[in-house]
């Protein structure tokens, strides 16, 4: 985890911009087609970020303080199951879409990356019996991937609080097919398009 000066220029390195971790949110939509309150309520955040110049702070619930606490377990498990070593990486923008970035958990390799998630115990027994990457994480990886031009991502479950220990790690490889890549970038597109615009026209009303 990141501290201090490490910590605070990282935020401000991200500042403004859609980030990996929020594309699901990014493209969360009702069944009428009317945005979300997830995905307007991001647009907001952006925009104030962008106004004040720094990111803004979000509460950290116990599940989210235990998943950040048991990364670095994580990525230890992940290393001694598979027998590579899992490198860290800073913040990487995408190199055609401005104002879109990402920050791997891990990078594998040449080709891979990791993204980790310690989740509860239902949750996690969930994805383990489901088998499969799940879909509302997906849109973060294919970020990533695309962000740092990269071919798969593991996607890694940890779950210390299991007494066996073989069955506390989950592992599923993800490679994006290209209309996924595309319906993402695209979704990321549109809402840059849309806080842009949503800037501009503070500045109109500020002006009136």
């Amino acid at each position: 985890m990141l501290e201090g000066d490490a910590l605070a220029a990282w935020l401000r390195e991200r500042a403004g911009k859609l980030t990996a971790s929020r594309m699901a949110d990014a493209m969360d939509f009702l069944k009428n087609g009317e945005p979300s309150k997830k995905r307007s309520d991001l647009m907001r955040e952006l925009l104030a970020e962008r106004l004040a110049d720094e990111t803004a702070r979000h509460f950290v619930t116990d599940a989210m303080r235990w998943g950040l606490e048991k990364e670095c377990d994580a990525k230890a498990a992940y290393e001694a199951h598979t027998g590579v070593f899992v490198q860290e990486g800073g913040f990487v923008e995408h190199p055609k879409i401005e104002n879109l970035g990402a920050t791997p958990d891990g990078f594998v390799g040449a080709d891979g990356l990791i993204e980790t998630k310690c989740p509860t115990t239902p949750v996690f027994l969930d994805w383990v019996m489901a088998g499969v990457v799940p879909d509302k994480h997906k849109p973060q990886m294919i970020v990533q991937l695309q962000c740092t031009r990269r071919t798969w991502c593991d996607f890694v479950a940890y779950d210390p609080r299991i007494r066996d220990q073989r069955r506390q790690l989950f592992i599923r490889r993800y490679i994006p097919t290209e209309a996924e890549i595309a319906k993402v970038e695209a979704a990321a597109i549109k809402f840059l398009d849309e806080l842009d615009n949503l800037f501009d026209a503070f500045f109109s009303a500020q002006a009136a």
